[in-house]
């Protein structure tokens, strides 16, 4: 369902897997691995019909330019504890799986 981007911490797959089954991370895919590039990224992402989780205002450029799929999640969020954003994801669940059958392409989650 998401794929971590690498500007986030591959640990948040075990604690979120339960509330998003399929998520995966990164840095953890063969093909990508730490320093993938982002072309790399976007393009496994839309294979695999995931979301993409990233703090990277790079990804929302590519959703401006080649729009959905894959859709991106953009977390406006500093740097924190993996804690606070694995909570901002898990607070923001419901939001996350509506936007799936949405049609628009980028949802944004503030840090509160």
């Amino acid at each position: 369902m998401l794929l971590i981007d690498e500007n986030l911490s591959y640990k948040l797959v075990e604690k979120l897997i339960q509330h998003f089954p399929g998520t995966q991370a990164v840095v953890n895919i063969n093909d990508l691995g730490e320093g993938a590039d982002d072309q790399l990224i976007w393009k496994y992402a839309k294979e695999n019909n995931l979301l993409l989780v990233t703090k990277d205002k790079d990804f929302v450029n590519y959703w401006k330019h080649y729009g959905p799929p894959p859709k991106v999640v953009k977390l406006n969020i500093g740097n924190c504890r993996l804690n606070k954003v694995e909570l901002l994801l898990k607070n923001n669940k419901m939001e996350i799986v509506s936007f799936i059958g949405r049609d628009d392409g980028l949802l944004v989650l503030d840090d509160e």
